[in-house]
């Protein structure tokens, strides 16, 4: 005869394979890892020279590494046009 808490650690393990194996038939998960594993290989081995570019990476800066890096040249620059007095005009918002 089962106590309550083998039979609760045995429920437990049931519903943990149930929640795995939706896990990997959805093609969201298998998408995720698909992209991880390709950004773990880039930065590894290199980009693929036969695939395309991203969108927008043609006319990318090069000089800033990443995200972050681009958000703090862009609040350098304008930090240090605030000092000087000038103003950017920027196009009117539709």
């Amino acid at each position: 005869m089962m106590g309550p808490l083998a039979f609760f650690t045995r429920a437990l393990v049931a519903f943990e394979d149930i929640i795995v194996r939706q896990i990997l038939k959805s093609p969201g998960f298998h998408r995720g890892v698909g992209r991880i594993h390709k950004m773990v290989h880039e930065r590894k081995y290199g980009r693929n020279p036969h695939e395309p570019l991203y969108p927008g990476e043609a006319t990318e800066d090069h000089s800033v590494k990443s995200s972050t890096g681009k958000f703090r040249q862009y609040f350098v620059e304008e930090i240090k046009d605030q000092w000087k007095g000038t103003v950017k005009d920027y196009p009117p918002k539709r």
